[in-house]
C-alpha cells in the first residue's frame, strides 16, 4: 500500500498543504563520504520525493549519478544537489529510479518518503 498524494482543505477549501502520513518512509544514517542509495518503487510511475535531513545537517543527492561532495573553489558542472537540514527537499521522481546520497559531516540522518501521483493531462 501506498500513500497518494491528497491535500487537506482549510475551512474556506484552500488547499492547506496537509497531506497525508506516508507509508512510504525510509531512514538512513548516512556517514562522511560513503555515497548510500534507494531506489523508487514500482508499482506506481511517478511520485514525489520528501527528504528531511537533520538540523545543521549537510547532505548532497543525485537522481542521474551517484552523489557527489563537490571539491574546488571554482564553478563546475555537476549532477548533485545540495539538501540543507533546514530545509524540505521536494522532486518528481519516476519509478525504478536510482537516488543517491552522500554527506560531508561526521554522520547525518536523513528521512525519505514518498507518495504517489496521478498526473491527469
Amino acid at each position: 500500500m501506498t500513500t497518494e498524494l491528497s491535500f487537506g482543505r482549510d475551512m474556506q477549501g484552500y488547499n492547506a498543504y496537509a497531506p497525508q502520513y506516508p507509508t512510504d518512509i525510509y531512514t538512513a544514517t548516512l556517514a562522511a563520504g560513503a555515497a548510500e542509495s534507494i531506489t523508487i518503487p514500482s508499482n506506481y510511475p511517478v511520485w514525489i520525493m520528501y527528504v528531511r535531513v537533520q538540523p545543521n545537517g549537510w547532505c548532497w543527492t543525485s537522481r542521474t549519478t551517484t552523489a557527489a561532495v563537490p571539491a574546488g573553489g571554482t564553478f563546475a558542472s555537476a549532477k548533485s544537489e545540495l539538501i540543507a537540514g533546514t530545509i524540505e527537499y521536494r522532486r518528481l521522481v519516476y519509478a525504478a529510479d536510482v537516488i543517491s546520497f552522500i554527506t560531508p559531516n561526521t554522520t547525518c540522518d536523513i528521512s525519505v518518503s514518498f507518495y504517489n501521483v496521478s498526473l491527469r493531462q
